[in-house]
């Protein structure tokens, strides 16, 4: 071969090797398809469908003018992106500190980067994108590096490590938030519509605002990230400045999996938002934040799965939280929920954690107010009242004494939250247990909730608790144990969840709180848990000893096609054709009309209904109180639980809305007035 020949191949191969290299920083999506973990029966995520990745479809921003000397790369970097053709292909962001972001520099109004369909933007090792400082870049919620109202979809962002770093320069963006300045910060990365998304193996600090944000109720679904590091200092942080809304991974769309990340930040580290639906997160370290999170828009939130969560340092740990929407007046218009259900929380352990476990369907509210007063004002339901149903929490443990609150939930006197179980969950915290509107929270499995002072159960107001493992000290009694002459508020639901019977077994009829029913009809469910019961039939309902009922609500529909039915009796009371009315199932098949009365005369022993006019699916909700001996004669305490009303130990009610004075008039005896025992001498 001549030497001009070899000369000239020689220099061909050496002219290639740097493009050769190039094509070779992207690894495909293999290890994401081997890591899946689909949990059984979810579909599994889908990952981005890309094209073969050669020196001809990658494009180095240098070679369209970046420059790490560069005051803002932004023009630079997006016509690197603009380069890659429909078929697609990936953009190199080589070792260096690269700023961009400016104002003045955008292309499009609406993000500074803007990234289209099948495109790896890929930072190598040593490379760091640089935000501009606060005031150079936009401060009116444009996203930073995505896609905003855009259907774009198997994008990639991808870097070599923690040394592939996106730097948002957060810390004057923060100060401006505590000096009350006017600015609304986008998030550093936003996919809003779409699907197949990769977010990989780089590291995100600093950010102006969100870190991470997949979909934002606008569609985008399929989201994959994995081995992402982010840090931005705490919220509570009294040695650096504290970052604000700076939320670690926000999720608004369906099916995205997020594994293996670590993740310190000043919000909530990763946060459910409406419309999540078969979210997997696992194998996560999460440093100072908000916790695992949902809400506080949880509308449609449904199969949620954090698993392997380890916490060191975080605020809050499983955190659920329901806002609600204001007019400027202050006044709530609507609430931000509405079929939240089906959400597991297993393997967490929890060190530094200042408040394990809260449920929060008043988000912001007062907690020092009154739960009778907010039981006196209940919104009536609609479709953004919160419904949250089944909660799990599996393997939990703290290794220390937590801050707060062992378990806080507050669920709304219109909508309960149901159905919570604790399963192997060991909490220890400096204070105890506050539920309120809560029906059938479970402890089982050698879970054990403790308290370094006062009680364990701060309050239990209007909540149903089955304790199977003596986790709160209490045994099979799921309220706190009260002292002679004390009561304790109990209640109790009746539907097909709690029935011990089967379909088609004659009376009685039992349940799995102590209740049994009577009557000449056979037992039989019908939708949403709910039970039939024919018209015109007295059903007696047997209460558990010592147990006084004072109210009772009635929740479903008529059970036939072109009739309503209504409550014609409850306890001795008859009510007119038109007072409690529920519509045909024609119309409506679920719980959503429901009617909460006050018993006129407080049931002790056994309490009667009648449905009239058409068989009846209802479930039956029971509240009222748990009294003790007072040790005077050994009689058993009953009382009015809202209200003033005045009654006898036999629970006859002697005067209805009675003032102090009242007291005075009444004959010799023990009477009960405010759920305070008074003699009358």
């Amino acid at each position: 071969m001549k030497k001009s020949i070899i000369k000239t191949v020689v220099l061909a191969a050496l002219m290639a090797l740097p493009m050769f290299t190039k094509a070779q920083t992207f690894a495909g999506i293999t290890a994401e398809q081997i890591a899946q973990n689909t949990p059984e029966g979810w579909t599994a995520v889908e990952l981005p469908q890309l094209p073969t990745i050669t020196s001809e479809n990658t494009f180095n921003i240098k070679d369209y003018g970046a420059s790490t000397t560069a005051e803002d790369n932004t023009k630079a970097i997006q016509k690197a992106l603009d380069a890659v053709p429909t078929t697609g292909g990936m953009v190199v962001i080589p070792a260096g500190t690269w700023m961009f972001g400016s104002t003045d520099q955008m292309t499009s109004k609406t993000e500074v980067l803007s990234i289209k369909s099948k495109t790896v933007l890929h930072l190598c090792a040593g490379a760091t994108l640089k935000l501009v400082e606060y005031g150079k870049a936009p401060n009116n919620k444009t996203l930073f590096i995505g896609c905003k109202n855009k259907n774009q979809s198997d994008i990639v962002i991808e870097g070599e490590g923690e040394t592939s770093i996106i730097d948002g320069q957060g810390t004057r963006w923060w100060k401006a938030r505590d000096n009350k300045e006017t600015f609304n910060p986008g998030a550093m990365i936003r996919f809003e519509k779409g699907s197949r998304f990769l977010i990989r193996n780089l590291k995100v600090q600093n950010t102006p605002g969100v870190n991470i944000t997949l979909s934002n109720s606008n569609g985008a679904n399929h989201g994959t990230i994995h081995d992402v590091t982010i840090y931005n200092p705490s919220s509570e942080t009294k040695t650096e400045q504290p970052s604000h809304n700076t939320d670690g991974i926000s999720i608004w769309g369906h099916h995205m999996n997020i594994y293996n990340c670590n993740i310190s930040t000043g919000d909530d580290n990763v946060v459910c938002d409406n419309d999540a639906q078969y979210i997997h997160v696992w194998n996560c370290k999460f440093g100072t934040g908000h916790g695992a999170s949902i809400g506080s828009f949880t509308k449609n939130i449904k199969h949620v799965w954090f698993d392997n969560i380890t916490m060191n340092g975080t605020t809050a740990g499983i955190r659920m939280k329901t806002g609600q929407n204001t007019d400027k007046s202050g006044k709530i218009t609507s609430l931000r929920g509405g079929g939240e259900e089906d959400w597991k929380f297993t393997n967490f352990t929890m060190t530094k954690v200042k408040n394990p476990f809260s449920i929060d369907c008043f988000y912001d509210k007062n907690y020092n107010s009154d739960p009778a007063v907010d039981k006196a004002n209940a919104r009536a339901l609609d479709s953004t009242t919160p419904t949250y149903n089944g909660i799990l929490l599996q393997n939990v443990k703290t290794t220390d004494v937590c801050e707060g609150n062992a378990i806080f939930l507050i669920g709304r006197p219109e909508s309960h939250i149901k159905n919570v179980t604790l399963d192997n969950v060991q909490i220890s915290a400096k204070k105890g247990i506050d539920i309120r509107f809560v029906d059938n929270l479970v402890f089982k499995n050698n879970s054990k909730i403790t308290c370094k002072s006062g009680k364990l159960w701060i309050r239990q107001y209007d909540s149903t608790v089955d304790d199977q493992c003596d986790a709160t000290g209490a045994g099979t009694n799921p309220n706190p144990t009260p002292t002679p002459g004390e009561t304790t508020e109990v209640s109790y639901i009746l539907d097909a969840s709690t029935s011990t019977s089967s379909d088609g077994d004659s009376s009685p009829w039992t349940f799995n709180n102590g209740c049994s029913i009577e009557s000449s009809k056979g037992y039989a469910t019908a939708k949403n848990n709910t039970i039939k019961y024919s018209k015109g039939i007295q059903f007696t309902i047997n209460l558990p000893e010592n147990i006084t009922i004072t109210s009772a609500t009635f929740a479903g529909y008529a059970n036939e096609d072109n009739k309503t039915c209504y409550l014609g009796e409850l306890n001795g009371t008859t009510f007119a054709s038109d007072k409690y009315v529920f519509p045909s199932r024609l119309t409506q098949m679920d719980t959503n009309t429901k009617f909460d009365i006050t018993l006129d005369t407080p049931a002790t022993g056994v309490l009667t209904f009648t449905p009239q006019n058409a068989q009846a699916a209802w479930v039956i909700t029971l509240k009222g109180i748990k009294a003790t001996s007072s040790g005077i004669n050994n009689v058993v305490l009953t009382a009015k639980v809202d209200n003033n009303n005045i009654y006898d130990l036999s629970g006859r009610m002697v005067k209805l809305n009675a003032k102090a004075e009242d007291l005075q008039g009444l004959k010799k005896g023990i009477y009960i007035y405010n759920n305070r025992k008074y003699v009358a001498k």
